[in-house]
């Protein structure tokens, strides 16, 4: 498992600040991500264990998944 902690604009969307998940890819996890689409969730900038993660990472038990909102302007 997983612990997945969501930040920004997304958190409030999602209605949760944090859930647990057994997705091994960030494909598998954008699927699971409460209160948001597969597109809106592919969106978000995702952190593993600290460390900015590529598209390509696979998860390994106990890591820690950080979604962030991008930052906007205006």
């Amino acid at each position: 498992m997983i612990k997945v902690r969501i930040f920004g604009v997304a958190r409030l969307k999602a209605g949760v600040s944090s859930f647990e998940s057994s997705a091994e890819t960030l494909q598998e996890l954008w699927k699971e991500v409460p209160g948001l689409t597969r597109k809106e969730a592919k969106d978000l900038l995702p952190f593993v264990n600290g460390e900015a993660a590529g598209k390509q990472v696979r998860f390994q038990d106990g890591d820690e998944v950080v979604l962030m909102s991008p930052a906007g302007g205006g």
